[in-house]
């Protein structure tokens, strides 16, 4: 494991702190008291005055946030389609042992 930090902001008070990786709690910013948001250790801070450039971080930070949704509820719907083909593909089948339990805990799968 690197020992690398990784960079914790506040977008309200545009402050930063650097906290190991792994750290097992969200640190809080100490003038506001809210959770800080983990840019990783690549992403550059820019300067407390720079206006523009905290934006610009925070503008990019909602927009990778957003597309990480974007692919969660895309797996998710993925995953309730697998489940329901799976379930018609044993319905399709022939009576077998244990066939009304593997459809019982694919339709609760797919249910969420």
């Amino acid at each position: 494991m690197s020992a690398s930090n990784y960079n914790w902001v506040c977008f309200r008070c545009r402050w930063s702190t650097r906290q190991p990786k792994s750290a097992r709690t969200i640190p809080r910013c100490s003038q506001c008291d809210a959770d800080l948001y983990c840019l990783g250790y690549k992403v550059a801070v820019p300067r407390k005055l720079d206006a523009r450039g905290w934006r610009k971080l925070h503008l990019d930070c909602r927009k990778r946030l957003l597309a990480l949704s974007d692919r969660q509820a895309v797996l998710r719907v993925r995953e309730v389609h697998a489940a329901e083909r799976d379930v018609a593909r044993l319905r399709a089948l022939g009576p077998a042992r244990g066939k009304q339990k593997a459809i019982k805990k694919l339709e609760e799968r797919a249910r969420g």
